[in-house]
């Protein structure tokens, strides 16, 4: 995988994609939205790739959006396709059927912010802090804070954080749910690839499935969202992987005893 904006290795199972614009501060491009779009739904097709860490080269995960490529006088047609653009490529993170593990430090701003939020799990440096500032411009999150960050801290948190445009730190943000957990930056990345190693020790299609059946019960009523688990259910039993791995999990038992 090569882009433009990020950097790309993987090593046993695990994808590492790092937003690299650090003269920039990682801010966000339609570039950006691009390459994450093509990265993410490119991952999801290719069954080596079990985790994928997301983090940012330089000071920090990202700056927000980049400024200088607004464009005065758009119209709200060009407006639309710019917030569609940034929605699709979120969705894409939200949406693949594979733990995406957001590492952050540093700052973690604005839509940057909301690019960490479509992530699974997030853990971050001591140093970090968060914002999502749109209001102070006379605008509104649009790819994904409004939906996302109310699942994760609740709709008292989230309209505080956005309501305020206030700036909250890494203690404050993991007091609140928003980060899993405070790493120290030295330890941040071999914490992830752990994480990874845990998760990616795991059945492919479970965790996917898993992952799916959380994210679409969070709109559901609770029949629906356990009538959904069935079905999920269904398909993860019909993988030819859950027999060998039922059978090494009883070898693995009878070994513990003998």
């Amino acid at each position: 995988m090569k882009f433009d904006n990020l950097a790309c290795t993987e090593k046993d199972g695990i994808l590492h994609v790092k937003l690299n614009r650090p003269e920039k501060r990682n801010a966000i491009s339609p570039m950006v939205f691009w390459d994450i779009e093509r990265c993410f739904s490119e991952a999801a097709v290719q069954p080596g790739i079990q985790v994928i860490l997301l983090s940012g080269e330089g000071k920090g995960f990202s700056a927000g959006t980049d400024l200088t490529t607004f464009q005065p006088g758009g119209s709200a047609v060009d407006v639309r396709r710019f917030v569609r653009m940034a929605q699709r490529a979120y969705n894409e993170v939200e949406l693949v059927e594979k733990a995406v593990i957001a590492l952050i430090h540093g700052f973690c701003l604005g839509i940057g912010c909301e690019l960490a939020l479509a992530c699974d799990l997030r853990l971050c440096s001591p140093e970090t802090v968060f914002n999502i500032p749109e209001v102070a411009m006379g605008l509104i999150p649009d790819a994904g804070a409004n939906q996302r960050l109310p699942h994760i801290v609740g709709v008292g948190r989230a309209k505080e954080l956005i309501l305020t445009g206030k700036t909250i730190d890494a203690q404050k943000a993991e007091k609140w749910g928003m980060v899993n957990e405070i790493v120290k930056l030295e330890d941040l990345e071999k914490t992830g690839i752990a994480w990874a190693k845990e998760i990616a020790g795991n059945g492919p299609t479970g965790v996917g499935l898993a992952k799916r059946n959380i994210d679409m019960s969070m709109s559901m009523s609770m029949a629906d969202g356990l009538e959904c688990a069935g079905m999920a259910q269904s398909l993860a039993f019909s993988d030819p992987n859950f027999i060998t791995r039922i059978q090494q999990r009883i070898m693995d038992k009878l070994k513990k005893k003998s």
